[in-house]
C-alpha cells in the first residue's frame, strides 16, 4: 500500500507549484455537487460499512468523477498521503496531473501537516469533513470552493482511504 508510485504528469517535486490551503471547516456542504457526493456516499453505506472504492466507478457517480480525488496513506504514521486518483476537472484546473504524487510533493511545506491531520481525522473517525475557502499558489485563488473529505473502504474493510471532491462556486 505504501508503494512509491510515479506521478502521471511527469511533474517532479522541483517543478510543481506549491499549493497553499486557505479554508475553514463548515457545518455542512452547501454546493450542490458536494451535496450530491455526500448523498451518494450515504446511500452506499450498509450495515455499518463505508462506501467501498469498488462501488465508486458506476453510472450513478459518473457526473461526480471529474471533480473527485482519492488519497491513501503514503507512510504507516499517515503523515503524508498519496493521490491514487484525480479527476479530469481537477487536473485541468491545476494545470498538471498529481496522480501518484504525495501531498508533500505539491503542498507548500507549511500546509502538509495540517492537511495530513485532517485526512487522519476523517479516516480515523470515519466521518465527513467539509471546508470552504480558496487554494493559493496555482493562479486560481480568485475561485471560492468547497472541499468534501469522506472516509472510504479500499480493497478491504481495514484499508481506509479518503474520498474527496472540490466544487467551485459561481461568482
Amino acid at each position: 500500500m505504501f508503494a512509491d508510485a510515479r506521478p502521471r504528469s511527469g511533474a517532479t517535486r522541483d517543478r510543481v507549484t506549491r499549493i497553499e490551503t486557505n479554508v475553514v471547516p463548515t457545518a455542512a456542504a452547501s454546493h450542490p455537487q458536494s451535496q450530491l457526493l455526500i448523498d451518494f456516499w450515504e446511500r452506499h453505506r450498509k450495515n455499518g460499512r463505508l462506501l467501498s472504492r469498488a462501488q465508486l466507478p458506476c453510472r450513478e457517480a459518473a457526473a461526480l468523477l471529474p471533480s473527485l480525488f482519492v488519497l491513501e496513506p503514503a507512510d504507516p504514521d499517515r503523515e503524508d498521503w498519496r493521490l491514487r486518483v484525480v479527476g479530469t476537472t481537477l487536473t485541468r484546473w491545476l494545470d498538471f496531473d498529481p496522480t501518484g504524487m504525495t501531498i508533500s510533493d505539491f503542498y507548500h511545506p507549511d500546509h502538509v501537516a495540517h492537511n495530513a491531520g485532517v485526512y487522519r481525522m476523517v479516516t480515523s473517525e470515519k466521518r465527513p469533513h467539509v471546508t470552504q475557502g480558496r487554494l493559493c499558489g496555482i493562479n486560481r485563488d480568485f475561485l471560492r470552493l468547497e472541499i468534501v473529505h469522506l472516509p472510504m473502504e479500499g480493497a478491504t474493510p481495514d484499508e481506509i482511504l479518503l474520498l474527496g471532491s472540490i466544487s467551485i462556486f459561481g461568482e
